[in-house]
């Protein structure tokens, strides 16, 4: 597989995302569009650079081994966490989600402090809990199997 084929894949997957933007333009206010547009304008011409830049590229590069079937290992089960962590999020709660998801993702990636794995993830699931409840006025999943209210 070329270098160049990835920038291909990523570039046509943003440029039906960007579509999927633009055709919801019309229902945003006209005194609100001016941003949003200049957003996809700008979006979309990176994008088609991206898309001609690595056309080019891959008609002048050398194939080269690629280690799929690797990384595929490594990625499938961690979005399969990532699915597991939204759907337990809405059972659980986000505290309780949430401590369990960073513990499996800092296990997953073989961190052996475990005391330094617990704390870090209570602290930050805390901090971000109180910095979206209170400053952000977010309301966060509380969970209908069981419920850690502050």
């Amino acid at each position: 597989m070329k270098k160049s084929f990835p920038d291909m894949i990523i570039s046509i997957v943003l440029l039906a995302f960007l579509t999927s933007l633009a055709v919801q333009v019309p229902a945003i206010p006209a005194v609100s569009k001016g941003y949003p547009m200049v957003l996809l304008i700008v979006s979309y011409i990176m994008t088609i650079y991206l898309l001609v830049s690595s056309v080019l590229k891959m008609k002048t590069q050398d194939k080269q081994e690629t280690k799929v079937v690797e990384q595929a290992k490594i990625i499938i089960p961690y979005c399969l966490m990532i699915t597991a962590y939204l759907l337990l999020m809405t059972k659980i709660g986000y505290i309780a989600s949430t401590i369990a998801f960073m513990i499996a993702s800092l296990l997953y990636l073989k961190l052996k402090n475990k005391v330094v794995m617990v704390v870090l993830s209570v602290v930050m699931t805390v901090v971000v809990f109180f910095v979206f409840t209170n400053f952000l006025t977010v309301i966060l999943p509380r969970g209908s199997w069981f419920n850690i209210a502050f």
